[in-house]
């Protein structure tokens, strides 16, 4: 796994398998066990989807980049874009202060939720990278329960 090495996708739907498929085969290069490996796939899906869905506008031909590597006992997942600023880490926890029913729960952040309980840490940064303004979102993935 070259922890050096971005690989881009363009910023659509029909991206997301070719996506999906490079992560997974890094958590099997790592040795990543399939249990594992199916929950990271929910939350590396609920990140992407995002970026995809919110941060370019629509007509807008945009990039996803991403970079996977091991560190210690982790897999880490950076994923950029050039689109819209977005902290996910502003986004209040939808599951903090659960309303006592379905009809009482407010869209949005739910997705943000989950990431927050599925990756061990979750870092966000804009800024200047390689000559465009860009989101960086790192996730940090334990190998083992």
């Amino acid at each position: 796994m070259n922890r050096e090495e971005w690989k881009d996708f363009p910023a659509r739907q029909s991206s997301y398998e070719e996506m999906l498929a490079y992560v997974l085969s890094c958590a099997e290069e790592a040795e990543m066990p399939m249990k594992r490996q199916l929950k990271l796939q929910l939350g590396f899906e609920e990140a992407v989807i995002n970026v995809i869905s919110y941060a370019y506008e629509p007509g807008e031909e945009g990039k996803v980049w991403l970079k996977v590597y091991q560190e210690n006992e982790e897999l880490v997942l950076e994923i950029k874009d050039s689109g819209k600023p977005f902290n996910p880490l502003l986004k209040e926890d939808a599951l903090e202060n659960r309303p006592q029913s379905l009809e009482e729960t407010e869209i949005g952040g739910l997705g943000i939720a989950f990431m927050r309980r599925v990756f061990a840490d979750i870092c966000y940064h804009y800024g200047l990278e390689e000559g465009l303004y860009c989101n960086h979102l790192t996730l940090r993935f334990a190998l083992a329960i």
